[in-house]
């Protein structure tokens, strides 16, 4: 019928982190679905988070 490939694989997972752009080692950290390659991406990726959460709570206070 049609010549075309199925499609039927899930499209890939992230190839590389969410913050440096590196590749991965052994061990992958997640934070909020965001694949991060070490624990200092992963910090770093959580003081970004909060300082805009505190950017969006001065504001929403004003």
């Amino acid at each position: 019928m049609c010549d075309k490939p199925e499609h039927s694989e899930r499209p890939s997972a992230a190839k590389s982190c969410a913050v440096c752009s590196g590749k991965f080692g052994l061990i992958r950290y997640y934070s909020w679905r965001a694949p991060l390659c070490s624990r200092k991406c992963l910090d770093r990726f959580r003081a970004r988070r909060e300082r805009d959460r505190r950017w969006l709570f001065r504001f929403q206070a004003a």
